[in-house]
């Protein structure tokens, strides 16, 4: 497996926890938990995990290193074993409001944005439709319209846009 992205691309907003990679992809976390992933590049330090994504067929994790505060992201393979270490940087809010950052959901992401998330937004049959859409599946027009008419209000509310 190759790993096919633009290295000196990769932000991560804090505040909404996405993972940008190539500037026009945006990753939500599937997971949240603050784990020992090994040692810094930089300083040697201890790189401690704090988000998991799921990005083509591997799993990135935002680490944080506890002496130095580097953003790294560690690539793995589907069987964890150690693919990369990347350096990553911050995205402002100021940046992210004033570049388009979208991403075509599929099925797996909408799958990993929290249902807390989306169902402060959306309402129970909204978000079926949506997930039916996402999958290729029969879905009720109306609910899908109803939903979209929410997208804005989502991406203001989570700093991310809905392509569904």
């Amino acid at each position: 497996m190759k790993v096919s992205f633009d290295k000196s691309t990769l932000r991560y907003s804090l505040p909404n926890k996405l993972l940008c990679i190539d500037d026009n992809r945006l990753i939500p976390p599937f997971e949240e938990e603050e784990n020992e992933m090994g040692v810094c590049s930089e300083c040697e330090g201890p790189l401690f995990s704090f988000t998991y994504h799921n990005f083509q067929d591997y799993t990135a994790v935002v680490c944080r290193c506890g002496d130095c505060s580097l953003l790294r992201i560690i690539l793995f393979d589907p069987a964890w074993e150690w693919v990369g270490e990347y350096p990553v940087s911050i995205i402002d809010d100021a940046l992210q409001n004033s570049v388009n950052l979208t991403e075509k959901k599929s099925m797996s992401d909408i799958g990993n944005i929290a249902a807390v998330k989306l169902e402060t937004v959306f309402s129970p049959r909204e978000i079926e439709a949506m997930i039916q859409k996402s999958k290729g599946e029969k879905y009720v027009r109306q609910y899908l319209y109803n939903a979209r008419k929410k997208y804005s209000l989502f991406n203001e509310l989570f700093g991310y846009s809905l392509e569904i």
